[in-house]
């Protein structure tokens, strides 16, 4: 399968599932604060309190053992935020929201259990970061290490009959894990988790440490951050057995471990065992059971992974065992669909069918690009959506589909040159290809933050714009807005935005690969 069809055939299923909770507007909120030198803790809580189950869990797991820390009850984000720090409640907001992503619709390939042994590499990799000399964030090795999975997550979870043949040509033995994924989807796990990392807006210094790196290749010189999400990933792959290559033995592992991170080598098992108690103590509070967190206990002839591997079982069953006498649950009640959300679903569905079919059927880019700013603006509750054009000098923005209401002082502001004046702050989102979600222009500060040139002719109330690319070139941006008075933008409006800008970068994906082809 080229890995054309097997994108295409990712993005169908995430459309029909109604795309991810992990690339919603409240993650996509949470981004932008954490990457602004201008944010602060309480414009980190608000963007969080819009969520109100991400609220709630993030309460719970603050008045949890493992991060409560003796200042009474916790019952505010804000306080959470103060308290147990900026970075570390950004990342368990994103740990929230991308375990919440992802289902146990097939429970013969075990997605809970590969979230789970995801969530302890990042723990792993954070917890490395602080014990090493070296000069590392914890909080970016977290993230780095819970993203370096993605690819194959995503498979299990869009293509399991395709990830069903994957597991059956592993167990045949004759083939290599690699070679597998090269052959069935045309790319490896790890350039699919980039690929589709790098769509939802991920920085490229989280993209490049999702690229393995041969253990052969590491030493004391490496770039730890760049290093540990392999090490730590595959610290936990050989715990479970699951070390797809079997090159290394699990001592040679903990050995290079020690060596980059400069660490002495019991530490590094002891570092593991911490972290496997700490995620097994708090796995309910973050949607997971302690159970996927039990290893096979099997003796292999190496002493040093027999005994982690021992320790593990006995935390794990232990874990369980409390679980069960407690009967914790935790189960989130999901009202049903309104007849006004059913018949916007179903618009929203004959909207995306008619795009997959016209992309199937090689369309003309323009055809498309007109189709998704007419959807954008019928089926979301967007007053206006647009189309702009970047030159490819990049100094040059032109208006070239536009629809809704009020379009002339919002095409007036578009149709313009860069300046080096404040109005190029949009050129600036372009070149650095991030989404900008502004839900609401009285808050958080936006109406000083952006260009008055902007706020005054424009008169929206939020907007959504997300650049958009063919091969390496930002080509333009898709744009959306509430006018003034109308309302904030809401999840449900960018996760409409969000369905349709990823079509027209698939459809810009295949033109794209169309041209080289051809060339």
């Amino acid at each position: 399968m080229k890995y054309t069809e097997t994108l295409k055939n990712i993005h169908r299923s995430l459309d029909r599932l109604g795309d991810l909770p992990v690339f919603s507007a409240t993650v996509n909120r949470i981004q932008q604060i954490s990457a602004s030198e201008e944010s602060d803790a309480m414009a980190l809580a608000m963007a969080i309190m819009k969520d109100t189950g991400l609220s709630a869990k993030l309460i719970k797991l603050a008045n949890s053992p493992v991060y409560k820390r003796g200042q009474g009850d916790i019952t505010v984000v804000s306080r959470a935020v103060v308290l147990l720090g900026f970075n570390q409640i950004k990342n368990i907001s994103l740990t929230l929201k991308l375990i919440e992503s992802f289902h146990d619709e097939n429970p013969d390939l075990d997605v809970p259990g590969m979230m789970m042994r995801q969530f302890l590499s990042a723990n792993m990799a954070k917890e490395l970061a602080l014990k090493s000399r070296k000069t590392v964030d914890p909080e970016e090795a977290y993230m780095a290490a819970l993203l370096f999975g993605l690819g194959e997550i995503m498979v299990a979870c869009t293509l399991p009959e395709q990830y069903r043949k994957m597991l059956r040509l592993k167990e045949r033995g004759d083939k290599k894990w690699p070679r597998i994924q090269a052959e069935v989807l045309g790319m490896s796990f790890s350039e699919l988790g980039r690929e589709l990392a790098a769509g939802w807006g991920y920085p490229k210094q989280i993209l490049n440490t999702m690229a393995p790196v041969d253990l052969a290749h590491i030493d004391e010189k490496s770039n730890l951050l760049a290093t540990l999400p392999t090490l730590s990933h595959g610290l936990v792959q050989q715990l479970y057995g699951q070390d797809q290559n079997n090159e290394q033995p699990y001592d040679k592992v903990v050995d290079v471990v020690s060596l980059v991170g400069d660490i002495p080598f019991d530490d590094v098992g002891e570092i593991t065992l911490q972290c496997f108690q700490r995620v097994a103590k708090v796995s309910r509070n973050y949607g997971l059971k302690a159970r996927s967190l039990i290893p096979d206990y099997a003796e292999t002839g190496n002493v040093a992974k027999d005994d982690m591997v021992r320790q593990l079982s006995f935390l794990a069953h232990n874990e369980v065992e409390l679980e069960e006498v407690e009967q914790t649950e935790s189960i989130e009640d999901k009202s049903s669909p309104t007849a006004a959300e059913s018949k916007r679903n179903s618009k929203q569905l004959r909207y995306l069918n008619q795009l997959t079919e016209l992309i199937a059927a090689d369309g003309k880019i323009h055809e498309v690009f007109k189709l998704v700013v007419e959807a954008i603006g019928e089926c979301g509750q967007f007053d206006r959506s647009m189309l702009c054009l970047l030159s490819k000098s990049n100094t040059h923005l032109s208006v070239k589909i536009i629809e809704g209401d009020e379009l002339d002082p919002l095409q007036t502001y578009f149709e313009r040159d860069k300046s080096g004046k404040a109005d190029d702050l949009f050129f600036k989102v372009l070149a650095k290809q991030v989404t900008l979600l502004v839900n609401d222009l009285d808050e958080d500060g936006w109406d000083k933050r952006l260009p008055p040139n902007f706020v005054k002719q424009v008169g929206c109330q939020g907007f959504v714009l997300i650049p958009l690319t063919m091969g390496k070139r930002v080509i333009g941006m898709l744009y959306a807005d509430r006018l003034k008075g109308r309302g904030p933008v809401s999840e449900e409006d960018f996760n409409t935005f969000n369905q349709f800008s990823t079509q027209t970068r698939l459809a810009l994906m295949y033109a794209d690969s169309k041209a080289r082809q051809t060339a």
